[in-house]
């Protein structure tokens, strides 16, 4: 069997235990446990080889690759392959939770709350690195800020429960003039379809 499609199956497999995890509904405990579904399928590192999610060349710093979805939008598994200093404003997901895991690499994720004000109203409430064995999880509306501060490349995974063209109208915050942008996510360019 090709290493694509035991990458497949292994998808499958964790999308579905992830899946019985949210039978009661999306809440903290079952986003902990769909967590440790994904960090386990991080874990299977050679279904993930460079070959398939090469490094970006110098002109781009990151790569994003659809590995699976649902036909009707959900669950939308990509894989992000950066080179380091990868860093991203705090945003939301457009009212989808999210999973992040690695399979190698470290980025800080900075986690927020918001106000709901149109100016300001951002408040830092931990940070952690996602690397191998630690990921991080936002449940609906939920805030995180992204910089990858080692000098190694990145190959993680995200899982949202709507995949970009579903998700409503992210929340971008900016820090320095307090001012919050709403955008769609419209240009999918950047996506490359690897399923």
């Amino acid at each position: 069997m090709s290493v694509k499609a035991q990458r497949e199956a292994a998808i499958r497999d964790c999308i579905s235990r992830i899946k019985r995890s949210f039978q009661g509904g999306v809440t903290v405990p079952a986003l902990e446990v769909a967590k440790h579904h994904l960090m386990s399928l991080c874990e299977q590192r050679a279904l993930f080889p460079r070959s398939d999610f090469p490094v970006p060349n110098e002109v781009e710093i990151e790569r994003t690759s659809l590995i699976y979805q649902d036909e009707d939008g959900g669950y939308a598994l990509y894989v992000n392959s950066s080179r380091p200093g990868q860093t991203s404003r705090p945003h939301d997901h457009g009212g989808s939770w999210a999973l992040v895991a690695a399979v190698e690499g470290e980025e800080t994720h900075r986690l927020y709350v918001h106000d709901g004000s149109d100016v300001g109203g951002l408040r830092q409430v931990t940070e952690l690195t996602v690397q191998p064995g630690l990921a991080v999880s936002l449940m609906p509306g939920g805030i995180h800020a992204i910089e990858a501060k080692s000098s190694e490349p990145l190959l993680h995974l995200h899982l949202y429960g709507l995949g970009f063209p579903q998700q409503g109208k992210r929340r971008e915050f900016d820090q320095e003039t307090g001012q919050v942008h709403r955008f769609h996510l419209k240009d999918l360019g950047f996506i490359e379809d690897a399923r």
